[in-house]
C-alpha cells in the first residue's frame, strides 16, 4: 500500500448515524413540501383562470344567467357575482396554504443546514448530502 493515500474507511457512530438519517428523512420532507407548493401554486393558476372566465362570462351574460359551481362532488348553480366570490375565497385559502407551506420549507432547511454543517466538519468529502437533480 502506498503511503500517501489516506484510510477510506470512516468511523460513523451511533450519532453521526442518526444525524445522516435525520438528514434524510428531512430531505424527503423537503421534496414532499415542494411538490405540495407545486400542486398549490397551479391551484391558485386555475383559480385566477377561472375568475377571467367568469368575468368574460358575466360581461355577455343576463343578470339573471347562472354558472354550475363545483363544491366537494357537486355542482351548484350561483350567479357570476357569487361566483367570483367563492373563488376569491378559495385562491385566498390558497394562498394561505402556500404561506405555511413555505414557512414549513423554511424550518426544514433550517434543520437540514445544520445537520449538514456538523456532518460535513466530520466527514468532509468522504460524505455527499447534496440533492442529485
Amino acid at each position: 500500500m502506498s503511503a500517501g493515500v489516506p484510510d477510506k474507511d470512516v468511523h460513523i457512530s451511533l450519532e453521526d448515524q442518526q444525524k445522516i438519517n435525520k438528514f434524510a428523512r428531512h430531505n424527503q420532507r423537503m421534496e414532499e413540501l415542494k411538490d405540495e407548493l407545486k400542486s398549490k401554486q397551479n391551484e391558485i393558476q386555475t383559480l385566477v383562470d377561472a375568475t377571467n372566465d367568469v368575468e368574460e362570462f358575466s360581461l355577455t351574460a343576463e343578470e339573471e344567467d347562472k354558472i354550475p359551481f363545483q363544491i366537494g362532488e357537486i355542482f351548484i348553480m350561483e350567479t357570476a357575482d357569487e361566483v367570483q366570490t367563492l373563488i376569491q375565497k378559495r385562491k385566498e385559502e390558497a394562498e394561505e396554504e402556500v404561506k405555511q407551506i413555505e414557512s414549513r420549507v423554511e424550518q426544514v432547511k433550517g434543520v437540514m443546514s445544520d445537520l449538514k454543517t456538523h456532518l460535513y466538519a466530520k466527514f468532509g468529502d468522504a460524505i455527499n448530502l447534496e440533492a442529485e437533480d
